[in-house]
């Protein structure tokens, strides 16, 4: 046989090849973007939910409206999501916690935020203040009470309302729009959200490059830690976190407790049996407190601070 007839009886295959490489290639792109613009949505039956609201930086929030609210305008709960500033969604809300708020007549929004590698800190918390910023420039629209903002996050969306709440009104993370409103919350409830980054705090040594980047020096991480930023009269805290906590430590929690109550603000630690990260069940046992009276005491936690309590 030739080499031309060799080239020839090969030609075929090769273009075959190519051809079905090419088909799955696209197989894969076109899955892949269905799924990544399909996030599940939450089930809300408690009233009305204004999803993908469009705020600073391009980014979305979800806004739950309860309908049986006995007051108007209603106060607002914020809800800031974990995965390590590197992942995560604002539909990773937990139904007890938006369900529990609702039914107490609070109107919760939970804010999507700038995420790493491509957005180093502090674009995350810049964004959250931006978002309580957005919020109370809209309080009218949506009616909202501007005056009675709270927040509560989960892992590092717990650390994220922290600062929120610790660095004040208008810091240095104020950036943005809508910078003739405040960034101020009432209260807030940080779940096993880490503390204190120079110490271990859940960030693997690629965590912390893939967030910070060239601000991972020891200022780096302390300029994102809340102990950082504890001083009196802050908003109240309160800290939830599980004893089982492979992730984030609950000493973490404990020393910003500790950091909290030294400086005489108002703050409360719960921790949590048989309690991983995330609400993980750990062991044979239920958790305790329960998922349920978690909510509970988010609700309680809120209404105390709340106009007429």
């Amino acid at each position: 046989m030739s080499t031309r007839e060799v080239v020839r009886t090969r030609y075929p295959a090769v273009v075959a090849i190519a051809a079905t490489a090419a088909i799955s290639l696209y197989a894969a792109y076109t899955i892949n973007s269905v799924i990544s613009s399909s996030t599940p949505r939450v089930v809300f039956t408690l009233g009305t939910a204004d999803r993908d609201v469009t705020y600073c930086n391009s980014q979305t929030l979800d806004l739950y409206i309860p309908s049986a609210a006995a007051r108007h305008p209603l106060p607002l709960a914020v809800f800031v999501h974990g995965g390590g500033m590197t992942a995560g969604d604002k539909t990773n809300i937990n139904p007890v916690f938006l369900n529990a708020l609702a039914s107490a007549g609070y109107a919760v929004a939970s804010v999507n935020y700038r995420l790493a590698p491509m957005s180093k800190f502090p674009a995350q918390i810049e964004d959250v203040k931006c978002a309580i910023r957005y919020l109370r420039d809209r309080a009218a629209t949506y009616g909202l009470d501007g005056t009675e903002i709270f927040a509560f996050g989960t892992s590092v969306g717990g650390q994220l309302v922290a600062l929120a709440a610790l660095t004040g009104p208008h810091s240095v993370f104020d950036v943005g729009p809508f910078l003739n409103q405040s960034s101020s919350v009432k209260a807030v409830v940080d779940m096993f959200g880490p503390a204190n980054l120079t110490e271990d705090a859940g960030f693997s040594p690629s965590g912390v490059l893939r967030v910070f980047g060239a601000n991972s020096s020891q200022s780096g991480l302390e300029r994102a830690s809340p102990t950082h930023y504890v001083v009196a009269n802050a908003p109240p805290i309160l800290l939830v976190h599980g004893v089982q906590d492979a992730k984030v430590p609950e000493s973490q929690s404990i020393e910003l407790y500790n950091d909290l109550a030294a400086a005489g603000d108002q703050t409360q630690l719960v921790l949590v049996a048989n309690m991983g990260h995330m609400f993980v069940q750990v062991g044979s046992k239920p958790i305790d407190p329960s998922l349920e009276q978690i909510g509970k005491d988010v609700v309680d936690f809120f209404s105390r601070y709340a106009v007429g309590s």
